[in-house]
């Protein structure tokens, strides 16, 4: 009986070619989709799943609120581990650890070649590197060891544990063990030793760390300002505290816990101020943006979420499109399925038959979608995390999910079809009047709600893949109040002592090549991703004002090299350090000042306020502008500002002139890299969360429109097979091509009008709700939703007058031949 269901199958599956594509096609596109987006989910949610009583590790996080403003940051005060271990009851045991990016040599020692020249090996600012105490790896348990031991590889000043990638970095050709014992120079003081080499981790997590350094070293030979820092109130996210918390204590307890620690140790607050510590989940660190992950990507929930129901409509959209076709040719089978039920088979055979059949084509799409798999993901390569493979025969969980999926899409996709099929009764079959059964106006009915509801969701892609484009040009287009054009940012080193300072020589050397039209120095420019910040206050005589400023340096040509609108007053003088403030007309609001000139002269926390510049967007435009201020201090002008003069026709200008200021910056600071980054790019990268989902969103909508476009297709081929003969008579009695083809889409057409009216108010709901996540966002225009639905109804008239006109221009002596 197998045999013969699986020989019909696929007979019937020969027979109607066409639809059989229509529907492989469209499942693959849905499962091609749905396999993709499963690999993402799955890599984004296993993040931190391997380690050992996750559930109770907490990293100590800080809160801080300056005159309104809030400030979250993933660190905490130098001194607080400590005083954690002394004084907190309720956990196990407890970490702390200070990431950095140092220098790193490996001087000639025996066993190891000398690098070319004899001059050790040198390794610039190395990441995914730590100082950590020796609870780390207590802790975080899950290392494999290949050399060395957990308990005392970090337990002495002066040791390092490296990764196994590190190792064979640092130490070509030697075997772990013969790394143990090796030295390694950090920032050219501090020699250490070799006590421990682990494998690297192959499990998603934000503690990559590849190379650690006991925590009592940086401590015994850090620069001045760490080795004595016991400020409270001095928090930096490179200082890190972690705590596994015993089975019986909640969270809170700690946190309350921690209030006391922190009111004992750091003192009254200014007023206007307070800081608190909380704890954050493990599992919280890869998807809250509220704090950093460690210099890890993170991912974003919402994101996450909309993939999902991505996958859920493609998947949706294929299902319909197979009931679709299916109920469309029912009476096309109709002879079969009363013939089968006169000779006995019952309804659940014939089920199983349909479902069989649908099984094949299921199956048939899913291997298509397994090879068109990696494709996809190399197509998405920028967008899918790297370190995200697909091995499906080494990864049981995506067989499970595949089996699954074949098992769900055949049921969706099939059990309907069956069931419509299976209920023919032979009698009204074998006479021929099918047709006059009730069942078939309600197919219709099922047909034209199932397609309403792929074109509503095809509108609400299209709609949404406008909105967020519109959004994503207009931040990016908008006049930001500064210029941004043909301006870059050379990197420096950190300020060294005076004699060694080159980079006012830099500057100078730098503003004699012809290619460069002004340079001055600053720290920023004046929209970037980070800023310093200072509360002060001011008293206007009557009360004392606290504010919360965002601080940028630059000297006095960072104005001019900016086209700043100074509205009062004069950029600030150049000194050693900040004297002068010039303050943005926010923060010149927030102060009470009527007008710009108010403000100028006035005091403002110790320093002038030397003039008042107008609102420019310091951040993105998901966050309002702030107070800022602008001072001139040599010792936090770190950078090297630089207005381009314009492009030569030749395009060559700009790299030219860049060549010759690398050529300088090696003559003058040979021991750095030479990096250089245009403010306009920079610009683009605040809103690189918002380009990929303006890239997915192209890639739905486009699959979407081609899912439903498909299915339109076919159900237009059908009606117009079974309408053939309607279409000859009407010719012969004078009917035109045009209004023929008007005739077979009109009907279409009418569903794709329902489909707009329903998409229209909840894709306004929706991307309204989006936009409010922008401070200043494009326009929500009227214009817009009736473009949208004229692009899709003009995208399915296509598709639908390609056989409609054919159908009408037909001769209709072949039609009615047979009558």
């Amino acid at each position: 009986m197998i045999k013969n269901y699986l020989v019909t199958a696929l007979r019937n599956l020969r027979r109607n070619r066409l639809f059989s594509l229509i529907n492989v096609l469209g499942l693959s596109i849905g499962i091609s989709a749905a396999l993709v987006i499963f690999l993402i989910v799955r890599y984004e949610l296993s993040f931190e799943q391997f380690q050992p009583d996750k559930d109770r590790i907490y990293r100590v996080v800080t809160n801080m609120r300056f005159a309104g403003d809030a400030i979250d940051n993933s660190g905490v005060s130098n001194p607080l581990p400590d005083a954690i271990r002394r004084e907190i009851t309720g956990i196990e045991t407890s970490t702390a650890f200070y990431t950095a990016y140092p220098k790193v040599s490996i001087p000639a020692q025996p066993g190891i070649l000398p690098s070319s020249g004899g001059k050790p090996a040198v390794f610039k600012s190395e990441k995914n590197f730590t100082y950590a105490d020796n609870n780390y790896f207590t802790l975080f348990p899950n290392y494999r060891w290949l050399a060395g031991s957990p308990e005392k590889a970090l337990q002495e000043p002066n040791s390092a544990v490296l990764s196994k990638s590190r190792a064979n970095l640092y130490f070509p050709g030697l075997s772990p063990a013969d790394i143990i014992g090796k030295h390694i120079v950090y920032e050219d003081t501090l020699t250490t030793v070799v006590t421990g080499v682990i494998a690297d981790l192959d499990k998603p997590t934000s503690l990559n760390f590849k190379e650690f350094v006991s925590l009592s070293s940086i401590r015994h030979h850090s620069p001045e300002s760490y080795r004595k820092s016991t400020d409270w109130n001095s928090i930096t996210s490179n200082s890190q505290c972690f705590l596994k918390l015993s089975p019986a204590t909640k969270p809170a307890q700690i946190e309350a816990q921690l209030a006391v620690l922190r009111h004992k140790y750091a003192g009254k607050e200014e007023a206007g101020s307070h800081t608190e510590n909380h704890l954050q989940p493990l599992t919280d660190i890869h998807f809250n943006s509220r704090y950093d992950a460690l210099d890890q990507p993170q991912a974003h929930m919402p994101t996450l979420y909309g993939l999902m129901l991505v996958a859920v409509f493609l998947l949706l959209l294929g299902c319909i499109n197979f009931i679709n076709l299916t109920t469309a040719q029912a009476s096309t089978r109709a002879r079969e399925i009363g013939i089968r039920k006169t000779l006995g088979s019952s309804a659940k055979q014939l089920i199983a038959q349909f479902l069989g059949e649908t099984f094949l084509l299921t199956l048939g799409s899913l291997l298509i979608s397994l090879a068109l798999t990696p494709w996809l993901l190399h197509i998405f390569s920028d967008f899918i995390p790297k370190d995200l493979h697909f091995a499906p025969l080494r990864q049981p969980g995506i067989l499970l999910f595949l089996l699954a999926l074949l098992i769900l899409v055949t049921l969706l996709s099939g059990f309907y079809p069956a069931l419509v099929l299976s209920r023919f009764k032979p009698v009204l079959v074998l006479k021929n009047q099918i047709v006059a059964d009730t069942s078939a106006t309600r197919r219709a009915w099922v047909r034209k709600g199932l397609t309403v509801f792929q074109f509503t969701i095809a509108q609400c892609f299209i709609l949404a893949a406008i909105i967020v484009g519109r959004q994503i040009h207009y931040s990016i287009n908008s006049d930001l109040g500064f210029r941004k054009e043909a301006i870059v940012t050379i990197n420096t080193p950190w300020v060294f002592e005076k004699k060694d300072d080159h980079r006012f020589v830099f500057l100078q050397r730098l503003r004699a090549l012809p290619g460069i039209e002004q340079a001055c120095t600053g720290s920023l420019p004046p929209s970037d991703g980070g800023a310093m910040s200072q509360t002060v206050t001011y008293s206007d005589g009557k009360k004392n004002i606290p504010i919360n400023l965002q601080i940028k340096y630059g000297d006095s040509n960072y104005f001019n090299l900016y086209r700043l609108k100074v509205l009062a007053g004069r950029a600030p003088i150049p000194s050693d350090t900040p004297r002068e403030y010039v303050i943005n007309e926010t923060a010149r609001r927030y102060l009470g000042f009527r007008t710009p000139a108010d403000a100028v002269g006035k005091m403002l926390g110790g320093y002038t306020i030397a003039g008042v510049v107008a609102d420019f967007h310091h951040a993105s435009f998901r966050t309002p502008i702030q107070p800022l201020a602008l001072a001139s201090a040599r010792n936090f002008e770190f950078d090297l500002l630089v207005a381009l003069r314009p492009q030569t026709a030749g395009g060559t200008t700009w790299s030219a002139t860049l060549a010759q200021a690398g050529a300088i910056y090696k003559q003058l600071f040979p021991q750095s890299d030479y990096n250089y980054q245009f403010l306009d790019e920079s610009i683009a990268q605040f809103y690189t969360g918002e380009q990929n989902i303006a890239r997915l969103l192209k890639w739905a909508t486009g699959l979407t429109i081609l899912v439903s476009c498909l299915g339109l297709a076919g159900l237009v081929i059908f009606t117009t097979n079974s309408r053939i003969k309607e279409i000859g008579i009407r010719k012969v009695l004078g009917a035109s091509i045009t209004g023929i083809a008007a005739l077979l889409s009109r009907d279409f057409v009418k569903l794709l009008v329902i489909a707009f009216l329903i998409a229209t108010p909840i894709a306004g709901w929706a991307l309204n709700r989006w936009l409010g996540n922008y401070a200043y966002r494009a326009p929500l225009s009227w214009w817009i939703f009736p473009l949208a639905g004229l692009g899709m109804i003009t995208i399915a008239l296509l598709t639908i007058s390609i056989r409609t006109i054919r159908s009408a221009m037909a001769n209709p002596v072949h039609a009615l031949r047979s009558e």
